[in-house]
């Protein structure tokens, strides 16, 4: 009931919810078709995650205050993790595979939306799909696709980071392959998704606001051969990166 009251109260909510179920529609069957004909690339993958998430950015009223990226041809992006709003932002400025929780595929268009983009979908209860997301990731970046993680392993409110999990770090050290160290802040803290709060709620609520404030920043990209030092060194570049926010 309270879902509906929010709905009928707000219908820029309703508007937005189509116009992101159309835009994904529209973006993953050109893509499809795009693949059928010529098969997958990177330069399918980039085109359809940069414009369905600059296309989804704009329609939820997310307006960016961010740094210039640095420049990287092929990456492993660490991000913090605030919202599921922080996918389109993330898609739309850099195109990547990421890697996601295996209930995306139960979202609305998410399963064919994670097919187009070569994202990667992890049970984290399940130590086979760990060690295939592991290998995945692996194979994305020594083919030149970036990928792009999350590594708190879920979304929290701040102020800063909680833990970070292990091993996106062992393969980002043993491949060699930069990671950039990325820092997300919405400037009203309450529009974090976290705790209880259901996705469909906190989705109808966050999308009736008329403009949401972001703030993005990136690090320095590190090399390191210690995939502990580099999973400190990443926390750390996100923390102050937060701080100065």
């Amino acid at each position: 009931m309270k879902i509906l009251r929010i709905i009928l109260l707000s219908p820029l909510a309703l508007i937005r919810l189509l116009l992101v179920l159309l835009s994904t529609l529209f973006f993953s069957t050109i893509a499809l078709v795009w693949m059928k004909i010529s098969g997958f690339s990177r330069k399918v993958q980039r085109w359809t995650m940069g414009n369905w998430g600059k296309s989804l950015t704009w329609i939820c009223g997310i307006r960016l205050d961010k740094k210039a990226f640095p420049d990287d041809s092929n990456f492993i992006l660490m991000s913090n993790h605030r919202s599921y709003l922080d996918i389109f932002i993330i898609a739309g400025l850099t195109p990547s595979a990421m890697v996601g929780k295996a209930e995306i595929a139960k979202w609305p268009l998410g399963k064919l939306a994670m097919t187009v983009s070569n994202s990667i979908l992890v049970d984290r209860n399940n130590t086979s799909s760990l060690i295939n997301t592991m290998k995945k990731i692996k194979e994305s970046v020594s083919q030149g696709i970036p990928v792009t993680l999350f590594p708190e392993g879920t979304t929290y409110k701040g102020p800063l980071t909680k833990t970070f999990k292990n091993g996106s770090f062992k393969i980002a050290a043993e491949t060699g392959i930069p990671v950039i160290p990325m820092a997300i802040q919405y400037k009203d803290r309450e529009d974090a998704w976290v705790g209880d709060d259901t996705f469909l709620g906190h989705f109808f609520r966050q999308i009736s606001k008329p403009v949401t404030h972001v703030e993005i920043q990136y690090g320095t990209p590190l090399i390191l051969a210690d995939y502990k030092e580099l999973q400190a060194k990443t926390k750390e570049s996100i923390d102050h990166m937060l701080k100065e926010m």
